[in-house]
């Protein structure tokens, strides 16, 4: 009875997180196309920057095309741990699955950003923990994803 209370909650908290991704593709890209007509975008790929021509001066511009993949991606790899759970697979092996699953999905997205994460090299630890407690622009944003995408290969690679 637990498990099925616990099993519950999880599925909740997993569609909760599909329809804000869902909803917040359509403002996302609202917000790109608004900073492309602002600029002359050069490199676009679908009416898109493709992210490895994306550099670490507009971090606007990486941190949106970043999300946007994310609400693309992760919808999908939600449902495929929703329907485990609701299969009766083992929770804590569905949420191990899924973390992992989202690290492939971060680190997929965010290899591209190569001066993002040399950038990261040369940030101190200080700044490093203000970054990941509290982000102040899209600059900080990305960082703070990249963090935690090494402290993920650090824990389990």
């Amino acid at each position: 009875m637990v498990e099925d209370v616990e099993r519950i909650k999880i599925i909740e908290q997993l569609l909760s997180y599909k329809l804000a991704l869902e909803k917040s593709r359509p403002e996302l890209l609202e917000e790109l196309g608004k900073h492309y007509s602002d600029e002359n975008a050069n490199d676009l790929i679908d009416g898109f920057k493709d992210l490895e021509f994306v550099s670490n001066n507009d971090p606007y511009e990486a941190y949106l095309l970043t999300q946007i993949k994310m609400t693309e991606t992760m919808p999908m790899v939600i449902n495929e741990h929703i329907f485990m759970l609701n299969v009766g697979d083992d929770i804590d092996d569905v949420l191990k699955g899924f973390e992992l699953e989202v690290y492939s999905v971060k680190k997929d997205i965010y290899s591209n950003l190569k001066e993002w994460g040399a950038l990261l090299d040369h940030v101190n630890d200080e700044r490093i923990q203000q970054i990941t407690n509290n982000p102040k622009g899209h600059g900080d944003k990305i960082l703070k994803e990249l963090h935690w995408i090494r402290r993920f290969e650090e824990k389990h690679f």
